[in-house]
C-alpha cells in the first residue's frame, strides 16, 4: 500500500522546520508534529544569540529564510579567543580564510519566527500533537498520533525526528544513546557593552567553562556562561548589578562596563549521540542524533548540515522512494565524520579547559601561541569551525534553491 504522504517531520523547532521546508523543496508532501504551541507572528522572548556558520547561511538561503532575517543578523569578522588567568590568547579572523564573515549572530526567536512562517505558509503542522507508536513496514512507517485525546494514525515512507536531545522518536524506535553529563549549565542573557568592535566575538574559557560574548546590534551582547552546576544556584540569585560585575571580572580588564542586563536563563550541557541515525523508516537529525557541548558554537550549524545533507541524498533519487534502505544509507555515511569530529572537537575543548591538571595551563596557553605561528593550521580549524571544509555531500542539494 502507498503511505499517506511522503515525510513526517516530528519536531518544529529550528533544525525540524529546516528540515521540513528542504524536504518540501525536494517536492515532497510533509506533515509536521509538534508537541508546543505556534509560537505565532512576534518573537518569542528567547534571549539567545544563534552564532550562525557559513554553512548554516547557505542552507537558510537555500530554503529562501535569509532575507527575512535581514536587520537583525550581525556578521562577526572577528573571534577574540583567551584564557583566564594566563597568557595565552588568539584572534581568528575571517580574512584568514577570505570570507566576509565567520559567522553571523541572530537572535534565536527572530530565526524561530522566520522558520515557523514559512512553514504554516507552505506545510500543514499539527501542533499540540504527540506521538504514541511508530511501526515500520516494508513500504511505510504508520505513525500514532494524540492530539486533544484524540488517537489516530498517520503512514509514511519516511518519519524524520528532529525532536531534540530527549527525542521521543529516537525512544520509539529503540535507538539508544550514550550519555555524559558536564555538570554544568550555560547561563545566557542580553546586556549592554559600549565602545567595542561591532562585528567581534569573545570567547574566554575559565575553570569553570568557558566565557561568551556575541554581538547582536546597539551595543547589545549576548553574554553566555558556562557555570558549575554546584554554582547555578547561586549565580541566577544574584541581582542584576552583582551577576553583571562578576560576569565582567571574568572576562578580565577587556570590557568597562557591563550594564541593562537582560532576563537571565539557563540550560543543562551534555553530550549525547544516538548509537545509529536510521531505522527502517526512520532517520534521526539535529539534537535527536547529537546533543553537545556549546563551545565553539558548533551545535545548531552541525543540525543544519544534517538538514542539508538529508536533502541531498533524497535528492539523488527524484520521485523515488525516500524512506529507501540506500537512501538513508547514503545520509548516515555522508553524515559520520562530520558529527564524530564535531563531538570529539567540543568533548576535547569541554575536558582540557577544565582540566585541573597542573601542567595543563601551560600546555594550553602554549597552543593558542603556536596556533597564531602556524597559519596552514589555524586556517584549517577556522574553516573546519565555519563548516566550510571542501566539497560536502550537502552541496549537491544548495544549488536547487
Amino acid at each position: 500500500m502507498r503511505p499517506d504522504i511522503d515525510c513526517v517531520v516530528v519536531g518544529a523547532g529550528l533544525v525540524g522546520a529546516a528540515q521540513a521546508l528542504a524536504l518540501r523543496q525536494l517536492g515532497l508532501t510533509v506533515v509536521v508534529i509538534d508537541t508546543r504551541n505556534p509560537l505565532g507572528g512576534e518573537p518569542g522572548g528567547d534571549v539567545r544569540g544563534l552564532a550562525l556558520a557559513p554553512s548554516s547561511r547557505n542552507v537558510l538561503v537555500g530554503l529562501g529564510i535569509w532575507p527575512a532575517l535581514a536587520g537583525h543578523v550581525i556578521p562577526v569578522e572577528q573571534v577574540h579567543v583567551s584564557d583566564q588567568g594566563h597568557f595565552g590568547a588568539t584572534l581568528l579572523q575571517a580574512q584568514d580564510i577570505g570570507v566576509d564573515a565567520l559567522g553571523y549572530v541572530c537572535p534565536a526567536d527572530r530565526l524561530m519566527q522566520s522558520l515557523e512562517a514559512a512553514l504554516v505558509e507552505s506545510i500543514p503542522v499539527r501542533w499540540r500533537t504527540t506521538i504514541e507508536r511508530i511501526e515500520a513496514g516494508a513500504h511505510a512507517a504508520t505513525v500514532t498520533l494524540r492530539s486533544d485525546g484524540v488517537e489516530e494514525t498517520l503512514s509514511a515512507a519516511l518519519v524524520v525526528g528532529a525532536d531534540g536531545a530527549q527525542s521521543q522518536v529516537r525512544e520509539l524506535l529503540g535507538i539508544s544513546s550514550r550519555m555524559r553529563d558536564y555538570h554544568q549549565h550555560a547561563i545566557v542573557a542580553n546586556l549592554r557593552v559600549a565602545g567595542i568592535d561591532a562585528h567581534t566575538a569573545y570567547e574566554r574559557f575559565t575553570s569553570q567553562g568557558p566565557l561568551a560574548l556575541l554581538p547582536i546590534g546597539r551595543e547589545r551582547h549576548v553574554a553566555v556562561r558556562c557555570c558549575a552546576e554546584a554554582d547555578l544556584e547561586r549565580l541566577l540569585a544574584l541581582d542584576d548589578s552583582t551577576y553583571a560585575a562578576e560576569l565582567l571580572r571574568a572576562f578580565g580588564s577587556r570590557f568597562n562596563h557591563f550594564s541593562e542586563l537582560g532576563k537571565r536563563s539557563h540550560h543543562p550541557l551534555r553530550l549525547a549521540r544516538a548509537e545509529r541515525i536510521t531505522a527502517v523508516r526512520a532517520v534521526l537529525v539535529g539534537a535527536a542524533a547529537n546533543c553537545i557541548h556549546p563551545n565553539g558554537a558548533q551545535g545548531l550549524n552541525l543540525g543544519l548540515r544534517d538538514v542539508a545533507a538529508l536533502a541531498a541524498a533524497l535528492q539523488r533519487d527524484p520521485g523515488g522512494d525516500p524512506g529507501a534502505p540506500a537512501q538513508l544509507a547514503a545520509y548516515a555515511d555522508s553524515r559520520a565524520a562530520d558529527h564524530r569530529n564535531v563531538r570529539r572537537f567540543t568533548d576535547a575543548l569541554a575536558q582540557v579547559f577544565a582540566s585541573r591538571l597542573p601542567f595543563m595551563p601551560t600546555l594550553r596557553n602554549a597552543a593558542m601561541v603556536a596556533f597564531d605561528i602556524m597559519p596552514p593550521a589555524k586556517r584549517a580549524i577556522i574553516r573546519r569551525a565555519c563548516g566550510l571544509f571542501g566539497e560536502t555531500p550537502m552541496a549537491a542539494w544548495l544549488p536547487q534553491a
